[in-house]
């Protein structure tokens, strides 16, 4: 039996992939970095870059050679060590978010060395850190693959000279941030009421994908005017601003969907949306409404941000907002503020058109 497959482009810069559900090569495409499932157009969508095709391609390869000798044993690939990791991890507390990133960096090092944790060496993560910086990861992904291995293999620290073990600087990168005009036209590309909620309610309280993702009915509070964001980044709870035009939607949308327990449900209603589903919503909205910057959803809470600090509102209310722990990571905002522009007549604009 052959297996038909089609690839196409697919929104945020990434291709898609249709395949039939076959256990064996749906087990191959989970291996595929990047990948994500999008139950509403039941399509897995990738990285638009070569190794995410290879990857793709060699799955697709091996179902078919596996579908024409049924006869020839298929390999069962345990990582019992992966399993003790993510109790390791679940047992420290660490966040779903973060468990989820190092399993990945700890499963990438095993398949990129090919080997099981117990035979992985310095020399392995050294070769390992050095391909992702060869593919141009940034200096943030490299510092969490680093912290994953740290606690992957516990003897790494002892085993690896200071110098190799040193964390790349962070890449000063500004963030991406939309104007007013361009927030309102996202919303209004957002036709299907429970999207549109979901990304007005990021923008206008200043949450993170997950944050949303997990918001609880009860953490509303509409007499007080205000959201409390229960374990964010840290496990730390915080409040935030609940909009007054903002509950007018959230009306709209509790009678019409009327969820239970989540604020957004996933297609199982006892579970959460995924934080994946939001990022595929916002992407489409954007390219809907035409927006040709680089923005992902958390761009909706670097806007919020920045759209409060130009309208005057003191910068350590925008920390205690967002929830940052130290106020330099706020400050980042005050470089992406048109306020201190303002005032500045540019030199081109002071030419007297008659001269």
């Amino acid at each position: 039996m052959s297996i038909h497959a089609k690839i196409g482009p697919f929104p945020g810069g990434r291709i898609a992939l249709r395949v039939p559900y076959e256990k064996s090569l749906i087990a191959l495409i989970k291996r595929v970095p990047g990948r994500s499932w999008h139950p509403e157009e039941k399509l897995w969508s990738f990285p638009d870059h070569q190794e995410a095709l290879d990857a793709i391609l060699q799955a697709l390869c091996a179902a078919e050679l596996e579908n024409q000798n049924p006869d020839i044993p298929k390999p069962t690939p345990s990582a019992p060590d992966l399993d003790d990791f993510a109790s390791t991890l679940k047992a420290r507390k660490y966040s779903r978010n973060t468990i989820s990133q190092y399993l990945q960096c700890a499963r990438a090092l095993r398949e990129h060395a090919g080997k099981d944790a117990s035979a992985l060496t310095p020399e392995d993560v050294k070769k390992y850190l050095s391909h992702l910086a060869d593919r141009g990861a940034s200096a943030s992904a490299m510092n969490v693959a680093l912290s994953a291995f740290e606690l992957f293999l516990p003897g790494l620290k002892d085993a690896m000279p200071g110098h190799q073990l040193k964390r790349p600087s962070k890449d000063k990168v500004l963030p991406v941030v939309l104007s007013i005009p361009e927030v309102r036209a996202i919303l209004s590309a957002t036709t299907n009421l429970k999207h549109k909620t979901m990304l007005s309610l990021i923008y206008s309280a200043g949450l993170r994908v997950a944050e949303a993702a997990t918001m609880k009915i009860a953490d509303i509070d509409r007499h007080r005017q205000q959201i409390t964001v229960r374990r964010g980044k840290g496990r730390k709870d915080r409040v935030t601003l609940l909009s007054s035009s903002f509950t007018a939607l959230l009306d709209r949308y509790l009678e019409e969907y009327a969820p239970r327990e989540w604020l957004f449900e996933g297609q199982d209603t006892r579970k959460h949306i995924s934080v994946r589903s939001i990022q595929h919503v916002f992407a489409e909205s954007c390219a809907r409404a035409g927006i040709i910057k680089k923005a992902t959803v958390h761009s909706l809470r670097h806007s919020f941000a920045t759209h409060l600090l130009e309208q005057g509102t003191d910068i350590r209310y925008i920390q205690e907002l967002l929830g940052h722990k130290s106020p330099t990571t706020t400050m980042v905002y005050t470089h992406v503020s048109t306020v201190s522009f303002r005032n500045i007549v540019n030199p081109l604009d002071s030419f007297d058109e008659d001269a």
